[in-house]
């Protein structure tokens, strides 16, 4: 390390030790804060409480179902609620469990099942055991403990179209649960982003999930820009961020379902490039430069995370013009599998990464009708060859199609 960039570290370093900053508390922006008042969202509270609410005479409540789209405010609602209710449940020496689990996170039935088991004090090995084995060992902790559980499965669309391809049916067997336990129950609160989601069920656990739907509309601009204004005195110092700023941050996020957490993560990501630049107000360029960085990120991050064969997809589609069809990003594809030396899917299972890419929005396909010859995908990526070669620079395997 040469002496101007130690240099440079520690004047960055000394400017972190001698605390000043335009934050005040940036853990007030962090996607997982939750506020001690949720604006906006006061009916959505209200009736999740009188839902839970029999808990407290030992009755189990109703299974619920919390919709809405990205940003709306679903798992912050029901994180504030439960740990309301679980201050109460304390102060009155009440025996209930809480359990939480992400279902895209956790990847799969089985993670989901041992996500339940350890916020139930259970010991369950990560894999190994058939999830009918899991959900006895559940049921047994449940009975003999005669526990009151609410199990909480975040993005649980994710769960229900995956569900369809096991063998186990998680989510019919957590439904039916009661059949299970001598004392004791599980209630099931499922947060989803899919307003559809159930047409992937199984009927058998439609017919029994028995369950109340609550709907969290969008964020009006307006009620972004308040909630902002709320966060903003909390996480900054004053007169840091103009009004010009919040609206562009709500106005930004307002156009994409009124998504909160994606006005607060551009505020927070625009205060950090803000002071990195020694400014000491947020100005709306650095609010423009904070959706780009927002943007990038994430795309980089959804490429790096794709297995081989949709890595090399996506860098046929890119290798080929614009408006390219199946036919030729599969012909591309195959030049690629042999220079990396695997052996390639067949067309029909292309087409099928395709659409997952497509749905994924890190391609365009649109189906064009070609007459006689039929209809054909038109292709093209929305992912920019340089993050794309950033990605694969890191990747052993696909460094090579570089």
């Amino acid at each position: 390390m040469t002496t101007r960039e130690k240099d440079i570290l520690s004047n960055i370093f000394e400017k972190a030790l001698t605390g000043k900053s335009i934050f005040i508390n940036r853990q007030v922006l962090r996607s997982d804060f939750i506020p001690g008042k949720l604006p906006f969202r006061e009916e959505q509270i209200n009736i999740i409480g009188q839902i839970l609410a029999p808990i407290l005479q030992e009755s189990k409540p109703s299974n619920l179902l919390l919709y809405g789209k990205t940003g709306s405010g679903k798992t912050a609602v029901a994180k504030y609620v439960l740990s309301k209710f679980e201050e109460t449940t304390k102060q009155h020496n009440k025996a209930i469990s809480l359990a939480y689990s992400n279902a895209r996170l956790a990847g799969s039935e089985y993670r989901v099942l041992v996500d339940l088991a350890h916020c139930l004090s259970m010991d369950m090995p990560f894999t190994g055991l058939p999830i009918s084995e899991v959900l006895q060992r559940i049921y047994n902790k449940i009975s003999d403990n005669n526990l009151k559980v609410i199990f909480i499965i975040d993005e649980i669309d994710y769960l229900a179209k995956h569900a369809k391809n096991s063998n186990d049916d998680m989510l019919y067997s957590l439904t039916r649960s009661s059949e299970h336990l001598k004392q004791g129950f599980i209630s099931i609160m499922g947060i989803s982003n899919d307003l559809h989601f159930k047409s992937f069920l199984d009927p058998r656990v439609l017919s029994s999930l028995n369950e109340e739907e609550i709907l969290f509309p969008p964020y009006t601009v307006n009620q972004l820009s308040n909630i902002l204004t709320e966060r903003i005195q909390e996480a900054f110092n004053n007169k840091t961020v103009p009004l010009s700023t919040i609206n562009l941050c709500a106005a930004l996020a307002g156009s994409e379902h009124g998504d909160a957490r994606r006005a607060i993560e551009l505020l927070r990501v625009a205060g950090e490039l803000a002071e990195r630049s020694d400014d000491t107000t947020i100005l709306e360029k650095h609010v423009k430069d904070a959706s780009m960085k927002i943007d990038n990120d994430r795309i980089y991050q959804a490429v790096k995370t794709l297995p081989l064969h949709e890595k090399t997809v996506l860098k046929a589609v890119t290798s080929n013009d614009d408006n390219t069809t199946t036919g030729d990003v599969y012909n591309q594809y195959q030049k690629l599998t042999k220079k990396i030396g695997v052996e390639p899917l067949t067309q029909r299972r292309i087409s099928g990464l395709l659409s997952e890419l497509d749905t994924q929005g890190l391609i365009n396909a649109s189906i064009i009708n070609q007459g006689r010859h039929g209809r054909t995908k038109r292709i093209s990526s929305v992912v920019s060859n340089n993050i794309i070669d950033q990605v694969f620079e890191d990747d052993p395997i696909a460094k090579s199609l570089l």
